[in-house]
């Protein structure tokens, strides 16, 4: 009886425990939303890694400036690519990538 009496107090603070703190037991979804259309920039530079950046880099300060932050994220873009080709002595690089937003459901 002290066994079960003890799992029922248990099971009873576990249960009080979730009611309070829904974080701590469940798990919300996580989506991402993505623009339809991909946008892009480019960066000409001598060094091919540089200008990889810097193109990158471009693109998230363009879709910062055209649809906020939460779209400025190339980690979470859809569909990316960088592309270079070189001329002379230079590289140019162009980032190309759908904008996503992190939303919580």
């Amino acid at each position: 009886m002290k066994i079960l009496s003890r799992m029922l107090l248990a099971g009873g603070i576990l249960a009080s425990a979730s009611a309070l703190n829904p974080l701590v037991f469940s798990s919300d979804a996580h989506a991402y939303v993505c623009k339809g259309t991909q946008y892009g920039a480019a960066s000409t530079k001598r060094i091919k890694g540089v200008a990889k950046t810097s193109a990158r880099k471009k693109w998230e300060a363009t879709m910062k400036n055209q649809f906020g932050y939460s779209w400025s994220v190339w980690s979470i873009a859809a569909g990316k690519t960088v592309e270079c080709h070189k001329t002379g002595a230079r590289h140019t690089c162009h980032a190309l990538a759908r904008p996503c937003q992190y939303v919580v459901q």
